[in-house]
């Protein structure tokens, strides 16, 4: 009678477990936050401003009158670039794809 006693108890501990894995999965999976756009840049606001200065400083490059030095297309360029960059790593839960990044913000 203790074996079968036993075996019933590890079983009915086992049962417990495993519905109770099961409410801690439903409860986080309940609980997850939708991700957005909005959601990723409230998460990280010093990227987006840094995107936001990044851009302004394009704007400048692109609006001003002299070629710095022969340097003015190269910066515009790679200022595009690391604004992009931003943007990936920004909205990366989201897996976007590079046209839906760049149409963002």
């Amino acid at each position: 009678m203790k074996i079968s006693t036993k075996i019933l108890s590890t079983g009915a501990f086992s049962a417990i477990m495993a519905l109770g894995m099961t409410g801690v999965a439903t409860v986080a999976r309940a609980q997850a936050p939708k991700l957005s756009i909005q959601s990723e840049e409230h998460a990280h606001p010093r990227i987006v401003k840094a995107i936001h200065e990044m851009r302004e400083a394009l704007k400048e490059l692109r609006e001003a009158p002299h070629d710095f030095g022969g340097n003015k297309a190269a910066a515009i360029a790679d200022t595009e670039k690391a604004i992009h960059s931003l943007k990936k790593a920004l909205y990366y839960r989201l897996k976007m794809d590079d046209a839906a990044i760049d149409r963002a913000q």
